[in-house]
């Protein structure tokens, strides 16, 4: 046996280097005992929030896109090749945000999908699950879960046992999930003959934005609330002598809130010796104090731009980890060149999503500035919002701007130019509102506007009445509806359809909660529909040109 593993490591000494091939040595002969006394490395990686971003090209002018997955590859090939063998691991929202990840989630439905060829070609340990990867719908992210050859994690994904809304993924044994979790709640690695615990958690608000039919056959629990609890029971099952939890939850603060949990938790969990997180697209690289000392905390924000890395070192004496000692930094991925062997091994995928991309559907007669929505009635959410009352027949429609920044230019409009107007794959739902609700919707969501409060995605505006909105106005008293917009009477007392996304009716923004004061659990919905992004393909595609107008039928006042 002892001459079997010598042989082993020399292949791999000759193969890889010396770094590589003894490490993996250490790691054949220690997985029968206890770490031999000495010191220890493991690298671990993170990226999150890639949103699609797999392609090191833009599918228009040849243009280079600033950072991509081809990049980290480039960064992965330089640290193999000097003897690192990285733990990676992403911290979810990978199928969603580019006209990659809606190709192979929609349209090449008859091919495996590319991001689980992707990650296997990265050599990705474990992959999370991010809300957007929710977003996706059972048929997409089942259908990644049974292609992925590691493990795809969301420990907080608890199985509704009454429902029966769960794919079989009985077909990739290493994405079965134990107990009650819906995917995988955690795994282990081995590097240099140390034992790495992951645990994989995703964000535990997801039923304030998406449709029940999207995630049906699952229930959310808060990460704070179970995650010391399996700490606890990976660390007495496994024992490892590292422990990774990666969670798709936003940085937060001391305070936890159930959008944005990961700076508690790496301030108050026991045994957890690196937190990684994501979701906010906001890189963080900091030690956050807790009871056993401090915790290092990653997040490497989005689209490949950065990757997160910690550099454990390990110190073991009678056969037990005495001392731990980390490095970490954000590496930016733009200092390092598109790896030219992972783009030719996608360059055809690359090339049928180009293809795709560059479908001519329609015309404009002039240049639509996304950003004109920030500041008042613009071309923008007026065709949003032109869509969501052709589309749903309903009375009035609510729309924020989902993109801040841009243009999508005048003459012919390709399918790509759909993701810059409408970059999510919400649904276009109808629901019953009253005209009180109505209004103290918009005040709310005008409150949050005219201060700059939060996102711009929560600052929505309404079409199908006439209104004033004054900004000096006190907090409630903003709003002044006026009429419907044909002029008959908008009633406070009457229930009205309105179309909005499938995020807002599921509570996203809280624009229900705190402004109409209506529960999303007992909001009635009349109508779901395919998803808006479609419908603004399909309209513009019904006409021989659209003509983008600035909505008139609301202004700001003083």
């Amino acid at each position: 046996m002892k001459r079997r593993i010598l042989n082993i490591a020399a292949i791999l000494i000759a193969l890889f280097g010396v770094g590589f091939g003894i490490g993996c040595l250490i790691s054949l002969l220690s997985s029968k005992g206890a770490l031999a006394d000495g010191a220890y490395t493991v690298t671990v990686c993170s990226t999150t929030d890639v949103h699609g971003a797999y392609f090191d090209s833009a599918y228009v002018d040849n243009m280079a896109a600033k950072t991509s997955l081809a990049n980290v590859s480039s960064y992965l090939k330089e640290l193999r090749s000097g003897g690192v063998q990285p733990v990676l691991i992403d911290v979810g929202d990978n199928l969603q945000g580019d006209n990659a990840a809606y190709y192979f989630n929609y349209v090449a439905t008859d091919v495996p999908h590319v991001y689980p060829r992707i990650a296997a070609w990265l050599g990705y340990d474990a992959i999370v699950v991010g809300n957007h990867d929710i977003e996706t719908g059972h048929d997409v992210y089942d259908r990644v879960a049974r292609e992925m050859t590691m493990p795809y994690l969301a420990a907080n994904a608890a199985f509704d046992r009454d429902e029966n809304g769960r794919a079989d993924m009985d077909e990739n044994p290493k994405n079965q999930a134990v107990s009650d979790s819906y995917f995988l709640p955690y795994c282990t690695v081995e590097r240099g003959g140390v034992k790495v615990a992951i645990i994989g958690m995703t964000n535990g608000n997801i039923k304030s934005w998406l449709s029940s039919s999207i995630w049906h056959g699952m229930d959310f629990q808060v990460i704070s609330v179970i995650a010391q609890n399996l700490v606890d029971e990976v660390i007495a099952k496994e024992k490892p002598q590292l422990v990774v939890l990666a969670v798709h939850s936003g940085t937060g603060a001391e305070q936890a809130d159930r959008e944005n949990e990961a700076y508690y938790l790496a301030s108050v969990l026991k045994g957890v010796d690196l937190v990684l997180n994501g979701h906010d697209h906001r890189p963080v690289a900091k030690e956050v104090d807790n009871p056993e000392g401090s915790v290092v905390l990653l997040d490497a924000g989005t689209k490949a731009a950065v990757v997160g890395q910690a550099d454990f070192t390990l110190t073991v004496k009678n056969g037990k980890v005495v001392s731990k000692a980390v490095d970490y930094k954000l590496v930016p991925m733009d200092k390092y060149p598109a790896d030219p062997d992972y783009v030719a091994a996608f360059k055809e995928d690359f090339n049928a999503v180009k293809a795709f991309a560059n479908r001519p559907i329609g015309k404009l007669s002039d240049n639509i500035f996304l950003a004109d929505a920030l500041d008042g009635p613009s071309s923008y959410i007026n065709l949003v919002q032109t869509v969501q009352l052709e589309a749903s027949g309903a009375d009035i429609a609510f729309a924020a701007p989902l993109s801040n920044s841009g243009v999508v230019p005048e003459g012919v409009v390709e399918f790509q130019d759909l993701v810059s107007i409408y970059k999510f794959e919400n649904q276009l739902y109808t629901v019953e509102l009253t005209g009180q609700q109505i209004k103290d919707y918009l005040e709310y969501s005008y409150d949050n506007w005219v201060n700059k409060t939060g996102p711009s995605y929560n600052w929505d505006s309404a079409d199908g009445i006439l209104y004033e909105v004054s900004k000096s106005a006190p907090k409630g008293e903003r709003v002044r509806i006026l009429s419907m917009r044909d002029g008959t009477p908008f009633d406070l007392a009457k229930t009205y359809k309105v179309a909005m996304t499938s995020y807002r009716a599921s509570g996203g923004g809280d624009l229900l909660r705190d402004g109409a004061k209506v529960d999303p659990a007992t909001l009635v919905i009349v109508d779901r529909m395919k998803d808006i992004r479609s419908l603004i393909g399909d309209y513009i595609a019904a006409r021989e040109e659209i003509v983008p107008t600035v909505a008139t039928n609301w202004k700001f006042v003083k």
